[in-house]
């Protein structure tokens, strides 16, 4: 995932948007050698339209990559498993997605409090980490997330089974050939 890597993304999607300014501001200019004071102030019109028109197409292009990136992520889990625990306004609701490459990427829908409206109204909050996924042991068909996850997989019966601190957790999905793969392969 591009902008959640590293703080000089941003600072990239920060220069190009720049960039698209600098470059608009050429519009002026053209209009003036073209048609003069006419081309002057036409072209001081249509600078700000084309400067949102291509931004937008920039950020909307960069926003829409980074879903389509996270969203190849969570399709590429070799199992699903959700947890929830209590949180300060509900119940909060944590989807692990571990993958197959040694990745887990956690979807966490948090409930809290809407501070722009004044009826006390509550609304989720969804936000993504990032954590490391290791064998608990070379003999063994279990994977451990941040020492919290544990899934462990029954191949010959396809079973799996996770806890979460130890508590049973819900498996959602199993990708039986990448479990397998990835199991298998690293004996």
């Amino acid at each position: 995932m591009f902008i959640e890597k590293d703080f000089g993304a941003i600072i990239i999607v920060f220069l190009i948007t720049l960039l698209i300014l600098v470059a608009t501001i050429m519009i002026p200019m053209f209009g003036y050698k073209r048609k003069r004071w006419k081309g002057l102030a036409l072209g001081c019109l249509l600078q700000p339209v084309v400067f949102l028109i291509l931004a937008s197409i920039f950020i909307g292009s960069v926003v829409g990559y980074e879903i389509h990136k996270r969203n190849q992520q969570k399709e590429s889990a070799m199992v699903t498993v959700r947890t929830t625990e209590p949180g300060a306004y509900g119940i909060d609701t944590i989807t692990w997605y571990v993958k197959a490459d040694d990745e887990c990427i956690i979807e966490c829908k948090q409930w809290k409090k809407n501070e722009y409206d004044k009826n006390d109204s509550l609304m989720t909050d969804i936000y993504y980490k990032k954590f490391d996924v290791f064998r608990l042991d070379s003999d063994s068909n279990a994977v451990c997330v941040e020492d919290r996850v544990v899934v462990r997989f029954d191949l010959k019966h396809r079973k799996a089974t996770a806890t979460d601190y130890g508590k049973p957790a819900e498996v959602i999905n199993v990708d039986w050939d990448k479990a397998k793969a990835y199991l298998l392969d690293k004996r």
